[in-house]
């Protein structure tokens, strides 16, 4: 039945059309009698498909046709998005972005227009283009919007058009209309940036002038949030939750002034307070920060949803700079939809446009050579690397063949595009970098360690046998298997070896990137964090770290032992992040709700020491391996229990098997009841 689905929906809307990926996908993961796929079928029948013609862009003929909704009474903002009103595309929209906001909110729709009207060639002409149907649009909402009265929400949405925000209730509008006219266009994985640093005049001047109370701003901003949070199912890429959602607050200065306020600390009450997975927030630490705003934060993280999480200012805005980075942007810097750095307004960055699963190269080496001629680690490593040489090579001309759709929405939000009058598809904005995030790193130095220790200097078996014991997925061999698993040197531990170990590939790995330039004349990056861990690992071939065919690769940089955090964050200080090596490199362990409530403020003590010892990124999972397992087990008894996945989080009830399983794994090896 499935297969039918497909095949209807291609027929209907295009096998290159976003809408088949995000809004049928899921339901059709699910869906297994009649009365579903007969709803799946109305669904498409009810959808409106708009494409380019010869006179005029999709756009023009999509917010013409959009369904307009009304305000309900206690509304303060208007926030739409027409899940059957869909634009059709044949070519890659750029989506894993952050649009710089405070664009439009210091600027009308008539400024942008008048910075552009006096040129005259096709970029411009598609600009102006796109202006007018936004215009459009905004008329459309307005008059619908006069039938309800909501004259404050009609005044905020007419000064688009006219005038730069007026208040911080008009920002908050502008965030808001434009987000949702990124998701209307198909842009997925939508971040929102520094709100805090964006908002704070408008909130000051609001308050200061009797404007607004901070109670007023309070209850505005746990709105805004709910309304980011209410589309969360349609906004999904991959998994339910998975929006890129992301606000980052907090951060140095080029001074190295620690730069936060009130709603600095709102964001995070409010995440606390509403506990919901998405958005999320990201706090950008610093050995400068408040000790009282990471009590803060350590308050929310204890919610359980996964969030904030902390990016290391003190680490990664050197290694931006190093890359090639303006010293300003850097200092600027946010993230996509994830955690991968990415330069607000600058960019095009497209930081998790491929996965480098480091275990496939090993795999094909171990497929192909005659094995019985290594006799020592080194000899391995060298000729994992002519493999992962290849294996990167490969996966570079793949992502060079992309061809990305034009589009005058994401031009507009980029300086240098507007500026040069180059659309952002065809490297119009002044850094063109593309991003790949790592995986299955931590198995392959554990498989490396595992064959040191049990082959070249124990030999208790030949390299052949050995492999051939694998390649049988270790069939009758559970000794074998529980020796491989808990072998003494793992990935995580702060040891020397391990740390070269993982060291060496990883800087071969850049020296391979160096010089490799994209699509857009842009340079590569990477990280060892990745969304990957389970998709690519689903029918993989066993490893000798003791991974079984088709289990999880190891998550982000983490371990397998019991509470060994301070390890954990020592080995993570200790890897390369210098040159191309920063798009994401994260910290990822689990911790129960106990353990910090019994330690509060020797947490923040470790937290502030980790900031210090210089870890890149760090998330956690706060919660019990009972509390999972009960909830695996009695979803109904656990509708909102949110647990951190990659980089975002979700309500466990919402994600695959897999997921849980994995989870709930995790959980008991921190807990060491495995």
């Amino acid at each position: 039945m499935l297969k039918k689905i497909k095949k209807i929906i291609k027929k209907c809307i295009g096998k290159q059309n976003i809408f088949c990926m995000i809004r049928i996908k899921y339901i059709c993961d699910k869906t297994y009698n009649n009365h579903k796929f007969i709803n799946i079928l109305k669904t498409i029948q009810k959808t409106k498909f708009y494409s380019n013609s010869k006179n005029k862009t999709g756009f023009s003929k999509l917010v013409k046709n959009i369904k307009i909704k009304d305000l309900k009474e206690n509304e303060n903002f208007y926030y739409n998005i027409d899940m059957f009103s869909v634009l059709v595309t044949p070519n890659e929209v750029m989506g894993n972005f952050c649009i710089d906001y405070s664009l439009f909110i210091e600027n009308s729709l008539e400024e942008l227009k008048n910075k552009i009207s006096s040129k005259n060639n096709d970029f411009y002409m598609e600009e102006l283009e796109l202006i007018n149907g936004i215009e459009i649009y905004l008329d459309r909402i307005i008059e619908k919007l006069k039938i309800s009265k909501k004259y404050d929400v009609i005044t905020n949405l007419e000064n688009i058009k006219n005038c730069k925000a007026q208040s911080y209730t008009d920002a908050l509008q502008r965030i808001l209309f434009f987000n949702m006219l990124l998701w209307q266009t198909n842009h997925r994985l939508n971040g929102l940036g520094r709100l805090d640093k964006i908002l704070i005049d408008y909130y000051d001047y609001d308050i200061k002038n009797g404007l607004l109370t901070k109670e007023k701003a309070k209850e505005l901003l746990k709105e805004f949030l709910i309304i980011l949070h209410r589309d969360f199912k349609i906004k999904s890429n991959v998994l339910l939750g998975d929006t890129g959602q992301i606000i980052e607050v907090g951060g140095i200065d080029i001074n190295n002034n620690y730069l936060c306020n009130d709603l600095t600390y709102l964001f995070i009450e409010l995440m606390e307070e509403l506990k919901l997975p998405d958005p999320k927030v990201l706090v950008r630490a610093s050995k400068y920060m408040p000790k009282e705003l990471i009590s803060e934060s350590l308050k929310c993280i204890l919610t359980g949803i996964g969030c904030p999480i902390f990016a290391n200012d003190d680490v990664i805005i050197d290694k931006l700079i190093n890359f090639g980075y303006d010293k300003e942007a850097a200092y600027n810097y946010g993230t996509s939809a994830c955690w991968e750095p990415y330069i607000i307004g600058m960019s095009s960055a497209q930081n998790n446009i491929g996965s480098l699963n480091f275990m496939q190269p090993f795999i094909d080496l171990l497929e192909n050579e005659d094995l019985s001629k290594f006799n020592n680690l080194d000899d391995l490593i060298d000729k994992y690397q002519t493999y992962l040489k290849k294996f990167v090579e490969n996966l570079v001309l793949k992502i060079n063949e992309i061809t990305f759709e034009k589009d005058s929405l994401l031009s507009l939000c980029i300086a240098n595009c507007v500026k040069d009058g180059k659309d952002i598809s065809l490297g119009g904005a002044k850094y063109n970098n593309f991003g790949l995030t790592g995986v299955g790193l931590a198995n392959v130095v554990n498989s490396m360690i595992n064959i040191d220790e049990f082959i070249f200097k124990k030999n208790i078996m030949s390299f052949e046998k050995f492999n051939d014991i694998r390649k049988e997925n270790f069939k009758n061999n559970d000794e074998l298997l529980k020796k491989l698993k808990s072998n003494g040197l793992r990935y995580g531990e702060d040891n020397d070896m391990v740390v070269s170990l993982a060291n060496k590939i990883i800087c071969y790995t850049s020296k391979i990137l160096e010089n490799k330039r994209n699509s857009l004349n842009g340079k590569f990056k990477f990280g060892v964090s990745s969304p990957n861990y389970i998709s690519d690992s689903k029918n993989f071939p066993a490893s000798f770290d003791g991974r079984k065919i088709g289990e999880p690769f190891s998550v982000h940089i983490s371990t397998d032992k019991s509470n060994g955090y301070t390890e954990l964050v020592n080995f993570a200080s200790r890897i390369d992040y210098n040159f191309n090596r920063f798009n994401g490199n994260v910290v990822d362990f689990f911790v129960t709700p106990n353990f910090i409530k019994d330690n509060f403020d020797k947490f923040i003590d470790f937290l502030i020491a980790s900031i210090k010892v210089g870890f890149f990124e760090m998330q956690m999972n706060v919660v019990s391996s009972k509390k999972l397992i009960e909830a695996r087990k009695n979803p109904d008894k656990f509708p909102n229990l949110v647990v951190r996945v990659w980089g975002f989080s979700a309500y466990f009830k919402d994600l695959p098997d897999e997921y849980k399983d994995y989870l709930i794994e995790r959980a008991l090896k921190n807990e060491g009841a495995i």
